[in-house]
């Protein structure tokens, strides 16, 4: 750019006149005044100029050096104009730089100046007059200023670059948080969520899992261009911004989706410029990792609703205890309208605000010509609807768990996989159960509401039966209970041995399991699940098992070929004397004795005396042996817990409900038990695979995977004998009309109530009684009047609604059946008035009968009459 031209004085006419432009930047020209035609040699430094020599008007050849020339012309209109229409020569040629002509301003009349001789102080007059020149000045510091600015937003986005480049790597560790307190569910054998463990309530839904109109919705709210941005929606920012100077308040905020986001994960709300530059460079960095989809998604599952809910899916079940393709775009809207301020919008905490901020919404959908169907008389009834709930309502309060002791016996598992981890922050297992959803959500109510009616009836009371000092066993129990209690961290205080607190509550416990494969498919331990009450009885409690153990020790004495199923046995008192003049006699319930009966008879009436000559015939050495098979393989176990007895035929070991439940299924199952267990598989928050059912034994059981018990055959004789069994027992009372097999069990003092039975798909146990053994129900709680009816009750019930695929006993393949003398036990002839039994193929019933059953009739009841 060249300087402003500077105003030339002649030193011949000492008349000023201005220099034509453009003014060269440097060398030497000659000058011709346009006023006196004198000429000077002027010396161009950097636009300024200089005169080093003054001509005489003489001839220009006479010039000892030649210059480029040109002229100043006279300013007039007239040569103004012919400047403008021609700027060559005659020739054709461009004129010299110097020659060009230009138009002149006419200047004002100014006072001539006196003709100064010294063109140097000439020259800096001239000079200074272009140096300080206002213009300039102005460039300078504009440029200055622009440099600066230039300069501080290159490192500023050099630094910002930097800092999203590095939130790129974290952005894994980011996620990971946030699925830190993710719940932990626990799905059934269908898939089905059964129970949730969790400190905080986090949507784990997909993006598929939400109604199209949800998303739509939703980004119609709080981000109209999600998909079209970048992470930050700059116009959006610009309108914001001019909306909150006018009403100089904040009435409109900026951020997207992703913002959001990254405003969750940073979990800081505080208002500094520091947080939004932190929240735009993960905003950046999580747009350039994940896809839009992924983002969205991840905004839906861990935004807050409100009420402790995190996620859409969290806050669909919250407020409107629905699945998210039922909801209707009403409620869809009223959803939406609560990312913004869930506290504020709450429509329990302040509906009228929540209302506020729903017809602003459908304003703007009718502006944009969006959704105009909304009923807004549908939102009046949700409001209406939702006045009747509590405003400090939380997800917290309205948690359902269908299977409390399911839930706290995953937890153990799961805490015994990594014992530093604390499983509510990691979050986000699956824990894949062998349970039946439908069948679990029936027992609980079934079990309250029938312990309920029997304590009302006065069927179950609460009796103390002990007022002596406690018995060996009873000091024994109490032992086995605290040691138990101390494994799963519980605290039982004298107070609560003294059945002043949760022992004096009648409890039941209710566990079934699958008898070709072992999986639990449900499981109750006890009443209502809470801080004072965690003791899972199903699994933890070991108790007297009664007469219910007839059915191990009569299958025990079959297999070894001890006993046949159509032998007969002398039902009559029994003494045993041992040392130190000890007695022990055997009773049976109700103190009477029916004589000589068949072992299928003693069985149905539970007769002890007949039980204790089974044990005796198997022998010490053959109880131990089969005992072993079914409860204690481990020989530790054994030690710890066998006693080896004869009173251990009438059910004085002390067996879980999970054992009895499983050595049952060993009937229906030829022979043979596989290990229980609840849990299949649990992965963690990425999938991995943490646990599998296999080696594991998960209820600490120090059993095998498998072991077969008995012979095929002897598991067919007992599902013949414990049928009938099965149908005495009071099964029938509960409702139940189809076919099991069966024992009851009670034990003294009416302290236990039990009931185990089978079928094909199922073997259950059920137990009741009171945790305290001082406590007992009175004279009517008995097996078959109190744990008989709600075994009943259940199974009725499980097959009234389909639950489980009821399958029928199958005819005996391995067992051979003899027809055999009702008087004799022997295979009958035929004048003996005979029945079926089944027997083993290399124990056959002796026979055949030669008694003439006819003649001895009369005498065998004249003898049985005198002897009872």
């Amino acid at each position: 750019m060249s300087a402003p031209s500077p105003k030339y004085l002649c030193p011949h006419c000492q008349k000023a006149s201005r220099l034509p432009e453009p003014i060269p930047k440097e060398g030497k020209f000659q000058l011709t005044c346009a006023h006196c035609a004198e000429k000077v040699v002027l010396n161009f430094v950097d636009y300024q100029f200089q005169i080093v020599q003054i001509l005489s008007t003489p001839k220009e050849e006479d010039t000892k050096q030649s210059y480029q020339s040109f002229k100043i012309p006279i300013p007039s209109i007239s040569d103004s104009i012919r400047d403008q229409q021609s700027s060559k020569t005659p020739t054709g040629k461009s004129k010299p730089f110097f020659e060009k002509r230009v138009v002149w301003e006419k200047e004002p009349k100014k006072e001539t100046p006196k003709f100064n001789a010294d063109p140097l102080r000439l020259s800096r007059r001239n000079t200074n007059l272009r140096k300080y020149t206002p213009s300039f000045s102005y460039l300078r510091v504009a440029f200055t200023v622009t440099s600066i600015l230039l300069f501080l937003f290159i490192v500023s986005f050099s630094y910002f670059v930097a800092g999203v480049l590095a939130t790129k790597k974290e952005i894994p560790v980011y996620l990971e948080t946030l699925s830190k307190n993710i719940p932990t569910k626990i799905l059934d054998r269908n898939g089905q969520v059964v129970s949730e463990i969790f400190q905080k309530r986090t949507s784990t839904l997909r993006l598929q899992d939400y109604p199209e109109d949800m998303i739509s919705i939703l980004l119609n709210i709080e981000d109209q261009k999600f998909f079209f941005h970048g992470g930050i929606d700059y116009s959006a920012i610009l309108r914001a911004f001019f909306k909150n100077i006018v009403n100089l308040s904040y009435k409109q905020g900026a951020s997207t989706i992703t913002q959001q986001l990254a405003r969750i994960i940073l979990d800081d709300r505080r208002k500094s410029l520091n947080r939004k530059w932190r929240e735009a460079q993960l905003a950046f960095a999580l747009e350039s990792v994940l896809t839009k989809e992924q983002i969205l998604e991840t905004y839906m599952n861990h935004v807050y609703l409100g009420h402790g809910a995190f996620g859409f899916g969290e806050g669909i079940k919250f407020y409107f205890q629905k699945n998210p393709m039922e909801l209707s775009k009403e409620e869809m809207v009223l959803l939406a309208s609560l990312p913004s301020a869930p506290n504020k919008y709450s429509p329990l905490k302040n509906p009228e605000e929540s209302y506020t901020r729903v017809r602003a919404i459908l304003n703007m959908f009718r502006n944009r010509g969006i959704y105009p169907n909304l009923d807004r008389d549908k939102f009046v009834s949700f409001y209406h609807n939702l006045s009747t709930r509590s405003p400090n309502e939380t997800v917290f309060g309205s948690r359902h768990d269908i299977a409390p002791y399911v839930t706290e016996h995953v937890r153990a598992v799961l805490s015994s996989l990594d014992g530093e981890k604390n499983i509510y922050e990691s979050g986000g297992y699956t824990v894949e159960t062998t349970l039946d959803r439908n069948a679990q959500e029936v027992i609980g109510p079934i079990v309250r509401e029938y312990l309920a009616k029997n304590k009302r009836s006065g069927k179950i009371q609460k009796k103390r039966v002990r007022l002596k000092p406690e018995s060996q066993l009873d000091l024994a129990f109490r032992q086995r209970m605290e040691e138990v209690s101390l494994l799963n961290e519980m605290v039982w205080n004298a107070d609560q041995l003294d059945g002043d607190k949760d022992q004096s509550v009648i409890q039941a416990a209710i566990v079934g399991i699958q008898p070709n494969t072992g999986q639990v498919l449900f499981l109750h331990g006890g009443d209502e699940f809470n801080s004072l009450n965690q003791f899972n009885r199903a699994t933890q409690m070991r108790r007297q098992t009664g007469s219910s153990i007839k059915a191990v020790l009569y299958a025990s004495a079959i297999d070894s070929g001890s006993v046949q199923a159509g032998m007969r046995i002398l039902d009559a008192p029994l003494y045993y004397r041992g040392g130190g003049g000890k007695e022990w006699a055997p009773e049976n319930l109700g103190g009477s004795f029916d004589g000589e009966i068949s072992l299928r008879t003693a069985l149905v009436k539970s007769k002890n005396t007949a039980a204790v000559q089974i044990a005796e015939r198997l022998g010490s050495a053959g109880i131990e042996k089969y005992f072993t098979k079914f409860f204690f393989p481990n020989e530790a176990e054994k030690k710890n817990r066998f006693r080896g007895d004869l009173s251990l035929a009438l059910g004085t070991l002390e067996i879980s409900p999970l054992e009895m439940a499983s050595a049952f299924t060993s009937f229906v199952n030829q022979g043979t038990i596989k290990r229980p267990y609840l849990i299949r598989r649990i992965k963690n928050s990425k999938g991995n695979v943490l646990y599998e059912v296999g080696a594991t034994d998960e209820f600490k059981l120090k059993l095998p995977e498998e072991r077969q018990v008995i012979r095929p055959d002897t598991a067919e004789v007992m599902i013949s004998l414990l049928r009938d069994s099965g149908r005495a027992s009071g099964v029938r009372n509960g409702g139940y009309a189809g076919d099991l097999i069966g024992k009851t069990g009670t034990t003294n003092d009416y302290k236990d109530a039990w009931f185990v039975g089978a079928r094909p798909d199922i073997s259950l146990a059920v137990w009741i009684g009171y945790d305290n053994p001082k406590f007992g129900m009175g004279t009517s709680g008995l097996g078959g009047a109190v744990a008989a009816p709600l075994w009943g009750e259940i199974l009725s019930s499980i097959d009234k609604k389909s639950i489980l695929p009821k399958t029928q006993f199958s005819l005996p393949v391995y067992a051979k059946p003899y027809k055999i003398c009702t008087l004799s036990g022997k295979q009958a002839s035929p004048n003996c008035q005979s029945t079926q039994e089944l027997y083993l193929s290399d124990y056959p019933p002796e026979g055949p009968c030669t008694e003439d059953h006819k003649s001895n009739s009369s005498e065998n009841k004249d003898l049985m009459k005198g002897l009872y």
